[in-house]
């Protein structure tokens, strides 16, 4: 981004550490305009580690990814107790500008979740021998 301009580095930043402090050049400004406005073109890829494992345990031992799945159910069943309570926390502050980015932020996290979780029973049904549920 130094390099094309976008972003500049700060001569009078004192911060120490060897730390550098950039700031936004005005073509960055524009630049950024430019991507906010456009849609990504391409899906969210499936690079999730649990999907990794899963495919190299399911051949060589089923039981073991099965095992997998059931723990990351647990998991997932923890991460939508907790974006929950965020939610509800959230919604009593209701009303202020800054709440309706988060709020959106935690369906949005919620959803994957319930996707996520709605993909492990469609695995846990396909390693069983058994069509979706």
């Amino acid at each position: 981004m130094l390099k094309d301009g976008l972003v500049a580095l700060e001569e009078e930043a004192e911060i120490g550490d060897d730390r550098k402090v950039y700031r936004v050049t005005a073509a960055g400004l524009a630049e950024l305009e430019l991507w906010l406005q456009r849609p990504p073109v391409k899906p969210r890829p499936v690079r999730d580690e649990v999907f990794v494992r899963l495919g190299l345990l399911m051949e060589r031992n089923l039981q073991a990814a099965l095992d997998l799945l059931d723990s990351q159910r647990r998991i997932y069943h923890l991460q939508m107790a907790d974006l929950t309570r965020q939610k509800v926390a959230l919604a009593r502050v209701r009303g202020r500008p800054a709440n309706l980015r988060q709020e959106l932020m935690l369906d949005a996290a919620l959803l994957h979740t319930e996707a996520d979780l709605k993909w492990l029973d469609q695995c846990e049904d396909r390693l069983r021998g058994g069509e979706t549920r």
